[in-house]
């Protein structure tokens, strides 16, 4: 899964995405939901919402696979999937971006999530911040993958916020049971 901004180092060795990294430059990235990508059965269903994903650095290496780091950058709305490359194409329809807005409150839980995983940064409330609240969220938040696609396809601030709250609910009140001494029983 990749959303807006993100980054996605790969390390491509199968011929089918080694053809994919000489062909393009960009590529859609689009969460499985039933199903392999390899093997017997092969992918059965995708969900409909993912990420352009472009290639900033490509590293051929000498037995002819790559090294990639690609970055996430527009939503999608899948609406075909074609078979004819070996790798999976399909047609698709541009989302648009939630509208620009501050997130004084989404800062702060993002914060103090980050510092939870002992991750000590402060970011920074920008516009842009506002814009792609839900995707930075989904980015950072150590979740399910269908409650990530949930906040890859709303886009909605708001939801990301509650997400994040809750996640920190559940973290702090672990943190309150890692420090719980249990009680040493009686001796004889």
């Amino acid at each position: 899964m990749l959303f807006p901004g993100a980054a996605l180092p790969l390390h491509i060795f199968e011929e089918r995405y080694r053809l994919l990294v000489r062909e393009r430059l960009d590529f859609g990235v689009v969460l499985i939901r039933r199903g392999r990508e390899v093997g017997v059965g092969g992918v059965e269903d995708l969900y409909e919402v993912g990420t352009l994903a472009t290639l900033e650095r490509i590293e051929a290496l000498p037995d002819g696979r790559f090294s990639v780091l690609a970055r996430g950058v527009d939503r999608f709305r899948l609406r075909s999937v074609e078979h004819d490359r070996p790798y999976l194409t399909g047609r698709v329809e541009w989302l648009r971006d939630p509208p620009a807005q501050a997130r004084p409150r989404l800062v702060v839980l993002l914060e103090r999530y980050l510092s939870a995983h002992g991750v000590e940064v402060t970011p920074q409330l920008t516009p842009d911040l506002g814009r792609r609240a839900a995707w930075l969220v989904g980015t950072v938040l150590q979740i399910e993958p269908a409650r990530r696609q949930e906040l890859l396809e709303s886009g909605d601030p708001d939801l990301a916020e509650r997400v994040l709250a809750n996640e920190l609910t559940k973290l702090e009140g672990i943190g309150r049971l890692g420090s719980f001494q249990p009680r040493q029983p009686p001796s004889n």
